[in-house]
């Protein structure tokens, strides 16, 4: 199995790509058997009651989102085995800047941000990484004065793969209808001018 731990921890360090270990992870079944380890205690992981293997092969390995997960759950097994490397930081340094770049009051999910947002050159400083990715944003996510305030986790909505146009919030307050003090969030549709709302409460 040596050259296993060697195709794990070249993944951790950066040395194949998450390309390369996608497809040496479908390939190579002694690859498979290792990560299959059951005796490894993850129970109060979150990987829980699976196993490596299962965990990496639900993820998107080459997206943004997947090559971290990815890598996570490979250190984690090296971790377990008492096997010492030195972790490749791009993948945490690229999720990163993605959250560093995305407002607050925006929350969508990584695969419509690689989608629509993140820039085609990756041969990009940070600061023009963050402020193209900053443009892109404003420029998918309108709204009519101010952005909204979101009483709980951020929820814009997005229909077909575009964010809806924000209008505006009213407050709830004493109100009979609802237990709860709150807000009324308006979207509307700009192609069928259809209005869409989103409720939070305290």
């Amino acid at each position: 199995m040596e050259n296993e731990i060697k195709i794990l921890k070249d993944f951790v360090e950066g040395i194949i790509t998450p390309k390369d270990f996608e497809k040496v992870l479908f390939e190579n079944t002694k690859l498979q058997e290792l990560l299959l380890d059951d005796t490894l205690k993850l129970q109060n992981t979150y990987i829980g009651n699976s196993t490596i293997f299962l965990y990496l092969v639900e993820q998107k390995i080459q997206s943004i989102g997947g090559q971290l997960n990815a890598q996570g759950a490979v250190q984690l097994f090296l971790t377990k085995k008492g096997i010492s490397f030195k972790k490749y930081e791009k993948y945490s340094d690229d999720y990163g800047l993605i959250l560093d770049s995305q407002p607050k009051y925006i929350n969508t999910d990584l695969d419509f941000i690689e989608k629509y947002i993140l820039p085609a050159e990756a041969n990009k400083s940070k600061s023009e990484f963050k402020k193209e990715m900053k443009d892109r944003f404003s420029a998918l996510f309108k709204y009519q004065t101010k952005p909204p305030k979101w009483i709980q986790s951020p929820n814009w909505i997005i229909k077909n793969n575009k964010p809806l146009f924000f209008l505006g919030q009213f407050e709830i307050k004493n109100c009979d209808i609802f237990h709860d003090d709150g807000a009324v969030y308006l979207f509307v549709d700009e192609k069928t001018g259809e209005i869409e709302t989103v409720k939070q409460f305290y």
